[in-house]
């Protein structure tokens, strides 16, 4: 151990040796009593018990070189690995130990204390290779402030270093970044032959083995760029490329639910017919907490109405709903048709369901994995939940339980209302109660519905009344017919009438909202929004009817008519009849009769003949004597006529 006498360490702290001396006999300094040369006791200090800025003064006093590993060229120590800069500590600490050896007073021969000192070295650290001459370069090395040159080079002179060529290496990525996944070793072979097909046999002999290639992709090419080569750019964007983080700790609760749906993991119904069902579910993102719960045989728009309204009914009406780019959500009377929507669709879209009931809609970014934290829950309903079922069937093959087999042939089946019950029993005083885990920190531990509560700090409700007229299903338009109007449900026509309705709004065009629940009526509104009338369900008359349902079926059909003269009777006066208008108009004539008097300006009347001469006067006259005898002449019949 390197020791200082006590007037060294005088000299380094600025005081005198006495004072030195009163601290280590007060124990304040640690000091290690010894016998001189003379035979008399004095203290050496051990040099580690000097701090940073002793020991500093004590190498400025020596001549010993100041340059620390801290301080040194910092851009070299970033380039260096952990185990590299570990090693350029060691050597800094071991040199200056060295110099400490030779600057020790009465030295008389530094070959001996380097010889000395050598020994010390290995018997410390047999595994260190040490010598005058490593010593001498790591001096330099350190002095000059050059920290590479105290790490040992040997067997790193090839390290990043690849003797594939540069033109071939460009071909075997262009096989192995491709979106087709090519094996490796396919890899390999497809280069191989491309470059034999493209005449380059001597890049094909210089090609190096297989491995080569495999530790050239491990050690060169970045993860990300294989990912977005093999596999595309959604599983870039889902794996490598950088994510929004949202702040969640102004939100209040009730400010976003996220809705989505969740395939439960879970066989259920009897030994021969096993289904699995689909949770609908919305998630308050503050808190974390499952406000809607339905379960269904099908992800549907119905099912997302019907999941949100037990929701609202519990917990209020949310400002906003996060949802994804499903038809079960982006249907036109439920949140609209959002990127759904045809360019040139100018069909009329009644309002949906979440305009009516003031709820704003946000989609997911299409094909965006990160977009809903709602998946996040999901996967703890799977963990936490779903694994607690005797028939857990597993998301695949490898998570299906070896034993399920067991269970589904010893009939140990949920049936489906158990299991819907005890699945939102679960979720609702289960899951929801669990410690909050998300991102403000002041909230992490308390549970999640005492979460909710906490930053609950308004609630927006409706009676049920509003509220089933506020979520009744749309219709297209249609226009109003004879028979009235109607709905088209799975593939079946439901007619509706009321007589009012065919009376007043024929051949109008309407809109119709209903209850999938209760399909008995429906309400009619214009496409101005505003509710016309309800109309009652009619049941088409069968073939082959009994005269009595044909009788009360005409009843009602002559009861439209009889309504309409009811209405046309109260509509006119009882005195006008088809003559009061020819009496009126001949009213109207004598009337004119008696106003009809002569001109009172007439001054002159003047008389135009017509001056015309028939057509008949302005002929010539006809001899038929002549002509006769002339044609007697051209038939050579003339003198005959003369004799005669």
């Amino acid at each position: 151990m390197e020791t200082l006498s006590v007037n060294e360490y005088a000299n380094i702290k600025g005081c005198t040796p006495r004072n030195i001396r009163k601290l280590i006999t007060k124990g304040k300094i640690k000091a290690i009593p010894t016998i001189n040369q003379k035979n008399k006791k004095v203290f050496q200090i051990p040099f580690d018990f000097l701090n940073d800025e002793e020991q500093a003064k004590y190498y400025e006093s020596k001549g010993i070189i100041k340059s620390e590993i801290k301080v040194s060229s910092t851009e070299a120590l970033e380039d260096m690995t952990p185990e590299e800069r570990e090693e350029c500590i060691f050597w800094e600490k071991v040199v200056k130990e060295w110099q400490l050896y030779r600057s020790k007073e009465g030295v008389k021969s530094k070959e001996d204390v380097d010889n000395l000192f050598i020994t010390k070295m290995k018997l410390e650290y047999p595994s260190i290779d040490i010598s005058y001459d490593i010593l001498r370069r790591k001096y330099i090395a350190l002095k000059n402030e050059d920290l590479k040159g105290l790490i040992d080079k040997r067997g790193k002179a090839k390290k990043g270093y690849s003797k594939i060529n540069n033109e071939v290496i460009r071909v075997y990525l262009s096989f192995y970044l491709d979106q087709a996944n090519h094996s490796q070793k396919k890899c390999y072979e497809y280069t191989k032959d491309f470059l034999r097909g493209e005449g380059k046999d001597e890049l094909v002999d210089s090609i190096p083995s297989y491995t080569t290639f495999t530790r050239y992709i491990k050690n060169k090419i970045p993860d990300g760029l294989i990912i977005l080569g093999r596999y595309g750019e959604k599983a870039f964007d889902d794996k490598c490329a950088p994510y929004i983080v949202r702040s969640y700790d102004d939100m209040e609760s009730n400010d976003y639910w996220i809705g989505d749906n969740h395939t439960i993991d879970v066989l259920i119904g009897d030994t021969g017919n096993q289904f699995k069902l689909y949770l609908t579910a919305f998630m308050d993102a503050r808190s974390g907490v499952i406000t809607c719960v339905y379960l269904t045989d099908n992800p549907s728009s119905q099912a997302s109405i019907y999941s949100l309204r037990r929701g609202i009914i519990k917990y209020g009406i949310p400002k906003n709903v996060y949802l994804d780019n499903g038809r079960e959500f982006l249907t036109f009377d439920f949140g609209g048709r959002g990127h759904r929507a045809k360019k040139n669709d100018d069909r009329y879209a009644p309002p949906p369901i979440l305009e009516r009931l003031g709820i704003n809609m946000v989609n997911a970014i299409v094909r965006n994995a990160k977009a809903k934290t709602i998946e996040r829950r999901f996967l703890d309903f799977k963990n936490n939940i779903s694994k607690l079922f005797t028939t857990y069937i597993g998301g695949n093959v490898i998570e299906r339980p070896e034993i399920l087999k067991v269970e589904l042939k010893n009939g140990n089946i949920p049936d489906r209302e158990t299991f819907i019950k005890q699945i939102e029993d679960l979720i609702e005083y289960y899951l929801n109660y669990e410690p909050y885990n998300g991102s403000v920190a002041k909230d992490r531990g308390k549970r999640k519905i005492d979460v909710y509560k906490e930053n609950l700090h308004t609630k927006i409700m409706a009676t049920d009344e509003d509220l089933s007229l506020m979520m009744l299903r749309s219709t297209r338009t249609q226009k109003v017919t004879r028979n009235g109007v109607h709905l088209n449900i799975k593939g079946a026509k439901i007619n509706y009438r009321n007589n009012d309705l065919v009376m007043q709004c024929l051949n109008k065009e309407v809109y119709l909202r209903y209850d999938p629940d209760d399909l008995s009526k429906v309400r009619i509104y214009d496409l101005d929004d505003r509710f016309i009338i309800e109309a009652e369900r009619i049941t088409p008359l069968p073939y082959g009817a009994s005269q009595e349902d044909v009788k009360k079926a005409m009843a009602e059909t002559r009861s439209v008519k009889k309504a309409t003269k009811q209405v046309l009777k109260h509509s006119v006066i009882e005195g006008i009849d088809r003559n009061t208008a020819l009496e009126l108009i001949l009213k109207k004539v004598e009337e004119n009769k008696k106003t009809d008097v002569a001109d009172a300006g007439l001054k002159d009347i003047v008389v135009k003949s017509a001056d015309e001469t028939p057509l008949l006067y302005q002929m010539p006259v006809i001899d038929l004597e002549k002509m006769n005898k002339n044609s007697l002449i051209r038939k050579g019949g003339y003198e005959n006529v003369n004799n005669s």
